[in-house]
């Protein structure tokens, strides 16, 4: 391919930043006489800059996990965290925004005290007290300094109301297994199996399988390969139906499969491929892979998917009336007397994506 006289070397780096892949192609390319200079260099540079970067944030997440285990949190490392240490054999080659931990709701309160005694703090103003934990997944939290930290603490593993109240969260827990993030520093991350569901989940609920990174799909790759031996496929098929999440395995799987080829059973994409989705999981993930979603095309959608009218009454009326404190931080309402004014606003501004082409 790059000795066509149409590979357009110039667009590769910025191709493999946009997509995140700038250090595994350097490790790929390096050495390689064919490549041209300015090329290697520019993905050299990112390469050295994201193993600088890895090294700060493995010393920050095993500062992080002593205090939270000094409080008694119990945790799972998620994505990234957990990915790079293992699939990626801990070589600065998968880059991490953030650290991504999952934590039991009971535990939220002490998991964020932890934090914010190590200088971590909110980047938002809850809607109203509480709702984060009611209808959220998660709660972000940052650092700043000469390099800014974040962490995510996840309380479930999608940000999508149906699979908070559906997904038997217990499992992916009791499945769970120990890594190494050190010679003397050990974690707990989801097992094979709930791993491959939660990447394939996250992948084509959150970003969209077409306009995702390159670096998700890789990271599904990378996943069958290092654990090509121990996946149950019988019991990763059965909870796919369990837990809804069908579609976003033959979705993922099948575009994994076909571009990276991976080690798979030769039957274990076709058992795969005969799951049947029920309906609900179908409609779904139609209205969360549709290319325009306005704010109350979302608000509708996420009303719909939850169980119970109790629950959807009371997340509409979190959602239509914040806290005075959320408006102001919201939308900047410097006076009193100005916010119920910016309630019909706030209504506005949700009703008005329906009418937009």
């Amino acid at each position: 391919m790059p000795a066509s006289p149409n590979f357009d070397w110039q667009a590769l780096p910025a191709l493999a930043a946009r997509h995140r892949l700038s250090a595994l192609l350097y490790d790929v390319l390096r050495g390689q006489a064919w490549v041209p200079a300015p090329v290697l260099s520019e993905l050299q540079a990112a390469r050295y800059a994201l193993a600088v970067r890895d090294l700060l944030l493995s010393d920050e997440l095993c500062a992080a996990l002593d205090r939270l285990a000094a409080s008694e949190v119990d945790l799972l490392l998620l994505k990234g965290a957990a990915l790079a240490p293992t699939v990626y054999g801990g070589q600065g080659l998968r880059p991490m925004e953030d650290l991504d931990l999952l934590i039991r709701p009971a535990a939220a309160a002490a998991a964020l005290s932890a934090l914010t005694q190590m200088g971590y703090g909110s980047t938002s103003v809850e809607v109203r007290p509480g709702s984060d934990l009611a209808f959220e997944s998660e709660v972000r939290l940052t650092r700043s300094g000469r390099m800014p930290f974040s962490v995510e603490l996840h309380w479930t593993l999608f940000d999508v109301p149906h699979y908070q109240q559906v997904l038997p969260i217990d499992w992916f827990w009791d499945s769970a297994r120990t890594i190494s993030l050190s010679p003397t520093v050990r974690a707990r991350a989801l097992g094979p199996e709930a791993l491959l569901l939660h990447l394939c989940g996250h992948l084509l609920l959150h970003h969209g399988a077409d306009a995702a990174a390159l670096l998700w799909h890789h990271d599904v790759a990378e996943v069958l390969v290092y654990d090509r031996n121990r996946i149950d496929w019988t019991l990763l098929l059965g909870k796919a139906k369990e837990c809804g999440l069908v579609l976003p395995l033959q979705q993922v799987l099948n575009r994994v499969i076909a571009g990276w080829h991976p080690p798979v059973p030769p039957d274990a994409l076709a058992r795969v491929n005969r799951l049947r989705p029920l309906p609900s999981e179908q409609r779904l993930v139609r209205e969360r892979s549709a290319p325009r979603r306005p704010v109350a095309r979302r608000f509708y959608s996420d009303l719909a998917s939850m169980h119970g009218w109790g629950a959807r009454l009371r997340y509409a009326w979190i959602q239509l009336f914040p806290s005075p404190a959320y408006m102001r931080a919201r939308y900047g309402v410097t006076r009193t007397w100005l916010l119920p004014l910016y309630y019909p606003y706030r209504w506005w501004i949700g009703l008005r994506g329906l009418f937009r082409r």
